[in-house]
């Protein structure tokens, strides 16, 4: 063996912006990827990473967590190639099977729905496959993931969502860090991600900074903003009105039942029923088979503490759902059409009691973001193919929670491991471009974009 082998990650996905996320790692004859991700504003075969630049079908995956934008490849690559394994915690394992499967279904209702024939990108049994084939991992257990035991790697806590984690990946001695998307604070169930203790400093570290545009400094602080958003709720309660809350299925769904319920506990927060949709419970359900990997100090609260919604397609239903005070936590996040929080928001609007309150990041090509920024008079569609509705409703905002590392923790994280080079990704342009600006003079600072690679000597 020669004493320099060339070292390359190539980004297949989420460079230059929060894509497909994949990464491929690659030494000698031995490659892996680093997540597997689907494009969220992309359909079809455009939504997926750009597989046809790997340099070699993948020994292995290692997934971060289980939202779709990390994970929701996979079952599309093991249809083209199905000698590897998958690597995550057991927690990920289960929402990765859950949440791809809905995958199927959502992707089969849009072939049926807006006509694209390329969908579904796979099936049940291509996820099924898929699982087959994944294997589970504690926390700071170093395990290989190549044939020849040259790529070793280990999971670490992320705190962003259940089951989440940063990879280490150890290389002939040079050091990857991989944060995967990462929480620098407590959260209602998570607490920030952990430091390995034992690890000095490392060689390439590749970095998400979705909020690296954002001075925290800024924004309320979580639990400070939980109580702005109970307020706001009591006020529309007060007026006889309902709270419909988008959020994402997994991680905001229960971060944000569970604030409620504890607020409601203290006093804070008037008791009305909090409704939670579908496949946020579903995900809720396996929150509560893994409480030993929350934080220690949360208390999860039994899923039977919340009522389920009913058939919203029906309008009536939707309709008996406002009648009475309540508070409605439905994916999807960002409101796209069709989706429970869609639905539920074409009724509400036609009202002035109501309230609408997103938690997390909206994007600027959503409906939510439209409904959002909407003035009164608007008109939305907020169903495919159907006639738009009059926005009446002015009490529409956004209250700033976030599962992932602001700028500042971003920074500190990376000077606590002293790397040679930084990767930074999964950001949009102002993130991208405040990290390269204030690590530039420190680091070989690289913002590739997708498709490029970048080689080192090992």
């Amino acid at each position: 063996m020669s004493k320099y082998r060339e070292l390359t990650i190539s980004i297949l996905g989420g460079g230059g912006e929060i894509g497909a996320n994949t990464i491929e790692v690659c030494y000698g004859s031995e490659g892996i990827l680093l997540d597997c991700g689907i494009h969220p504003k992309k359909e079809g075969y455009e939504a997926l990473p750009e597989f046809d630049m790997m340099s070699r079908f993948p020994d292995a995956v290692l997934v971060t967590h289980g939202h779709i934008d990390h994970c929701g490849g996979l079952p599309y690559l093991t249809r083209l190639f199905s000698h590897f394994r998958v690597h995550a915690t057991l927690p990920t394992i289960r929402i990765m099977e859950r949440m791809l499967h809905n995958s199927v279904v959502v992707m089969s209702t849009l072939r049926r729905e807006r006509g694209i024939v390329e969908y579904p990108l796979y099936n049940h049994e291509d996820v099924e496959n898929l699982i087959e084939v994944t294997r589970a991992h504690l926390y700071k257990e170093i395990f290989e993931v190549s044939p020849h035991g040259v790529i070793k790697a280990m999971f670490n806590p992320a705190g962003h969502v259940l089951g989440s984690a940063s990879i280490l990946l150890d290389i002939e001695g040079h050091k990857i860090l991989y944060t995967g998307d990462i929480s620098g604070g407590y959260q209602e169930l998570l607490g920030p991600y952990e430091p390995i203790e034992w690890l000095d400093c490392v060689d390439t570290m590749i970095v998400e900074c979705t909020q690296g545009a954002v001075d925290e400094r800024q924004v309320n602080p979580y639990f400070d903003e939980a109580l702005n958003l109970a307020g706001a709720i009591n006020e529309v309660i007060d007026r006889s009105g309902s709270v419909l809350i988008p959020t994402f299925a997994l991680g905001r769904t229960q971060e944000i039942a569970n604030i409620l319920a504890r607020l409601q506990e203290e006093g804070v927060l008037k008791k009305v029923p909090i409704y939670l949709s579908g496949l946020g419970r579903a995900i809720y359900e396996i929150y509560e088979q893994f409480k030993e990997y929350l934080n220690e100090k949360s208390i999860l609260r039994p899923l039977r503490s919340f009522r389920k919604l009913g058939n919203v397609l029906d309008k009536n239903v939707v309709n008996q759902l406002i009648g009475e005070p309540s508070i409605i936590i439905a994916t999807s996040g960002m409101m796209v059409e069709n989706t429970p929080s869609a639905l539920i928001a074409e009724r509400m609007v036609m009202s002035k009691h109501h309230g609408i309150f997103f938690v997390g990041y909206v994007d600027p090509d959503t409906l939510g973001y439209r409904l959002l920024t909407s003035e009164e008079g608007d008109k939305l569609a907020f169903q495919l193919d159907a006639e738009p509705v009059e926005v009446k409703l002015r009490n529409i905002r956004r209250f700033h929670f976030s599962g992932h590392a602001y700028r500042s923790a971003l920074v500190k994280l990376i000077e606590s491991y002293n790397p040679e080079n930084v990767i930074v990704v999964h950001g949009d342009p102002p993130a991208l471009e405040w990290m390269r600006e204030h690590l530039k003079d420190n680091y070989n600072c690289i913002v590739p974009g997708n498709g490029e690679k970048i080689s080192f000597q090992v």
